[in-house]
């Protein structure tokens, strides 16, 4: 199943996604998504470093399908983060 790496800013607490290049974005949209195992365990890589330079904490990795090529949570917890609001 697909997936995509979250976080928070260390200095802010925001919530951010990752993307392929090891920046982190505000828009889920705008996030890379793993396709599979080995993509998900590069990324994770990537995120693990943003840790050991202070920039972010928390991190985890979430289920997510492609929707019109678009990363859409799967949880309600990630659907509440993704947009902010409360789904009805």
């Amino acid at each position: 199943m697909p997936s995509v790496i979250t976080a928070n800013i260390l200095r802010t607490g925001a919530i951010a996604y990752l993307k392929g290049d090891g920046s982190w974005v505000k828009a889920l949209a705008d996030a890379t998504p793993a396709p599979d195992a080995d993509t998900r365990a590069a990324l994770e890589k990537l995120a693990l470093a943003a840790v050991e330079r202070n920039e972010v904490t928390a991190v985890y990795a979430f289920d997510i399908a492609i929707v019109d090529g678009r990363p859409s949570p799967l949880s309600v917890r990630e659907k509440i983060r993704a947009t902010g609001a409360l789904i009805a």
